[in-house]
């Protein structure tokens, strides 16, 4: 999840600051094939996913430069995929991508419903947010990449805590070694697609008549 009370403050100063009826943050994922709407403030996007993929989303991962639009943004087929477009006629647009370590992290889009020019002071500080805004989205990928991992490493210790478990039965009424109880646990679990954590749960849960099955199955 994107750091929201770091990430609206900072959306809304934005907003103020330029003047603008809506500001929308987007995320790159994986090679550039899709963007996501990580946050917003202003004026709601559409209530499609927000998502922006394939071609689309390519184009805006490849480009480097800001993009100002003074009137019209809204038809401008760059910016046709866009939840916020989808809900708002903007003329005004300021898109400025997001850089860090030398790859495009994702896309900031200041939107104003009027058409009007910003003075070049407002261009040049939103500009200048490329670099920390692409900093802060690629900290947050980091973030959720390693919560990822907790979670994954978490699993296997609740699995792990599962399958001992089973092993220990299916040693105490077969007296098989634990070599044995975990070869037919994973052979069951080959023979009927199933995970070993859910054939180590039919062993507890089933009690004697599943063991009943195992016996007459090794």
């Amino acid at each position: 999840m994107l750091q929201q009370a770091v990430v609206i403050p900072l959306l809304t100063s934005v907003q103020t600051r330029s003047g603008a009826d809506g500001v929308y943050l987007h995320r790159f994922e994986g090679d550039g094939q899709t963007a996501r709407l990580a946050a917003w403030t202003g004026m709601a996007p559409g209530k499609q996913p927000g998502l922006l993929q394939g071609a689309a989303s390519r184009e805006h991962f490849e480009r480097d430069s800001p993009i100002v639009l003074h009137e019209d943004a809204w038809s401008d087929r760059r910016f046709a995929g866009f939840p916020e477009f989808a809900a708002q006629r903007f003329q005004g647009l300021v898109s400025v991508p997001l850089i860090y370590g030398g790859r495009n992290a994702g896309m900031l889009n200041v939107c104003r419903v009027r058409p009007a020019s910003l003075p070049a002071g407002e261009v040049a500080l939103l500009f200048g947010l490329s670099v920390p805004a692409g900093a802060l989205l690629a900290a947050d990928s980091e973030n959720e990449a390693l919560r990822q991992e907790i979670q994954k490493l978490s699993q296997q210790l609740a699995d792990r805590k599962i399958i001992d478990r089973a092993k220990g039965l299916l040693q105490a009424n077969f007296a098989w070694t634990e070599e044995q109880a975990y070869l037919h646990l994973r052979r069951v679990s080959r023979q009927t697609r199933r995970a070993m954590r859910e054939i180590a749960t039919d062993v507890i849960e089933r009690g004697n008549l599943h063991l009943v099955e195992a016996r007459h199955a090794s």
